[in-house]
């Protein structure tokens, strides 16, 4: 029902009065009703009676029909010079289109005042540039080309006290994360995306990768090549600009294939609809420059469901599994998990070397939900790792669960994806830019970590409050407050233990 009104608004767009003159340039964006109009479906995306995804698909929808109309009722031209002839008119229209969430690009409008009135700067014919989203998109006017750049900046501070071992009571400081990288599409069906991450004076590829898409029917599919995250778990699929904590929850890492990455080498290929999604990769080892041995083998799936899915809320339901093979060289690996945040690397869960490992299983298990501005999501995963002939144990578990709720204080619903069962950047009600006082989210988790049947395994818990404003959908603070407890059988900080952790961040991205 809340489509049916853009729906409508759109149908005037393409048969605005107006619109019949006979231009040059589009007659629709100097046209004083259709400006109004958009401004009005603006206002219904704000207010969420439409997504933003389906008023730019209906008014570039729109256009094209006002368009055609324009072409057939406009009177014959008169010819051309003859070396005007000589080249081919250049296309004007937008060209719909449909991606999905983590490759997506709206074409920009031919016509866009930032486009036409751009400071002087000549852009070339075929250009048109928009930084409506917070960074410049550029496309192609006939949008069978479409760049975009991303980026985001992660500042953190994490102090500990009140451990019993004196070294774990420390302050530290870091950029946590800089990534640089771009998103586009080529044509109707081939995507891309490639970033770096700039953290700890280190460098590292993470998401890089080429895809093919279709669409059938109302599914949406698509195959992709490259270094890829994992699809396990919905924390694990939320950039660490939108995850409502400082950290991703134990499950993440807990849970990841022999040594800890979340980002593999692999081809995966995805589907879904509005309220599912569906996906099967195989995955080898992260980037690297070891030619010397074979990858690690991992064969993946997910899939997610949303039983309930309205304006005003929904339910989630998902799962996870994946069968490992480690090959015999592979070097001796340590479980360690952080149980209080990723930068005091002293409180952690740890076990005795896994020596001899040839394989490892997991699976996972998702459920929460939302209503209104109060959400609540839980995850709970198992990995249990085998011993070869060479190994030093014969298998054990590693147990990890995570709930998490949240409220959003000023009025915002629930950031969630229901095409990847993830959660996504915040949709600011009231943004500074708008003078007004941004976005409060209070949130709070609870965490689980049980690998006492590793060899020398350990155990741990985590309470987490958290208060996050979003200045903007792109600039927030976070603040999070996380009592641990430890029970470690080797290491440096043997026997049970507990201390608390204040964590801030600062964090922009586009």
């Amino acid at each position: 029902m809340r489509h049916s009104y853009a729906v409508s608004l759109c149908a005037l767009l393409a048969v605005l009065p107006s619109a019949a003159r006979a231009q040059t340039a589009s007659p629709l964006d100097t046209d004083p009703s259709y400006q109004t109009m958009l401004a009005l479906i603006d206002e219904m995306v704000e207010n969420k009676l439409v997504s933003r995804e389906r008023a730019d698909t209906l008014i570039s929808n729109a256009k094209a029909k006002a368009g055609r109309a324009l072409a057939a009722n406009a009177p014959s031209p008169a010819a051309p010079p003859l070396a005007a002839r000589t080249a081919p008119p250049p296309r004007v229209q937008v060209a719909d289109q449909t991606a999905d969430p983590g490759a997506k690009i709206a074409p920009v409008p031919v016509g866009n005042p930032q486009v036409v009135n751009a400071g002087g700067v000549a852009l070339p014919a075929d250009l048109a540039v928009d930084w409506s989203r917070g960074a410049p998109v550029f496309s192609s006017r006939d949008a069978k080309f479409t760049f975009k750049m991303r980026g985001r900046l992660l500042a953190d501070i994490s102090s500990t006290s009140g451990s019993d071992f004196d070294r774990r009571n420390i302050t530290v400081s870091t950029l946590r994360q800089f990534r640089v990288g771009a998103i586009g599409t080529i044509g109707d069906h081939l995507f891309y995306q490639f970033e770096t991450d700039f953290r700890r004076n280190a460098t590292e590829v993470v998401q890089a990768f080429v895809g093919y898409r279709q669409k059938f029917g109302k599914t949406d599919a698509d195959v992709r090549f490259g270094n890829l995250i994992t699809d396990r778990g919905i924390d694990i699929g939320t950039a660490s600009t939108a995850n409502p904590f400082i950290t991703t929850n134990i499950n993440t890492t807990a849970l990841a294939t022999q040594g800890g990455k979340v980002f593999l080498m692999g081809a995966v290929g995805r589907a879904g609809g509005k309220n599912w999604h569906a996906s099967l990769g195989v995955h080898g080892d992260a980037i690297d420059s070891d030619f010397t041995r074979s990858d690690n083998r991992m064969l993946l799936g997910r899939a997610h469901w949303n039983p309930i899915l309205t304006k005003h809320g929904l339910i989630h339901i998902g799962g996870w599994a994946y069968s490992e093979n480690i090959p015999d060289t592979t070097l001796p690996t340590t479980f360690a998990q952080g149980m209080a945040g990723a930068l005091n690397n002293s409180v952690r869960v740890e076990s005795a070397a896994l020596t001899g490992a040839d394989g490892s299983k997991a699976f996972g298990l998702e459920l929460g939900g939302t209503l209104g501005p109060f959400y609540a999501f839980g995850e709970y995963g198992q990995r249990t790792v085998h011993g070869g002939p060479t190994s030093t144990f014969r298998s054990g578990k590693i147990k990890a669960l995570s709930v998490n709720g949240g409220f959003w204080i000023t009025g915002e619903t629930p950031t969630y994806a229901s095409r990847s069962g993830t959660y996504v950047a915040p949709n600011v009600l009231n943004s500074v830019l708008d003078g007004g006082w941004g976005a409060l989210e209070a949130v709070v988790r609870y965490e689980d970590l049980d690998s006492s049947s590793l060899p020398l395994g350990g155990t741990g818990t985590a309470g987490t409050l958290g208060l996050n404003w979003s200045l903007t959908n792109n600039f927030r603070f976070m603040a999070d407050y996380t009592h641990f407890r430890t029970d470690n059988r080797t290491g440096s900080f043997i026997g049970r233990d507990s201390g608390d952790t204040f964590a801030a961040r600062a964090e922009v991205a586009f």
